[in-house]
């Protein structure tokens, strides 16, 4: 994908933050390897549940059924 960048999803739990960096708690593989979108694309509800399941978690919809997963 010469020239395509895609945004890949990892938890900010325990992450560090300072001045001109994010530091995560996971490592730089597992981040690389995450599930991932285009720039302009969107997580589909049904592909939350893969995001939380690659980095160990629990994955757990709302009382209501609604995601868990920030958008942009």
């Amino acid at each position: 994908m010469v020239g395509r960048h895609r945004l890949v999803f990892v938890p900010l739990d325990r992450a560090t933050v300072g001045p001109g960096y994010l530091k995560v708690a996971f490592g730089k593989k597992q981040v690389k390897d995450a599930p991932s979108i285009e720039t302009d694309g969107e997580l589909v509800a049904a592909d939350e549940e893969a995001v939380f399941k690659h980095y160990g978690l629990t994955y757990e919809p709302g009382a209501g059924g609604e995601r868990r997963l920030g958008r942009r």
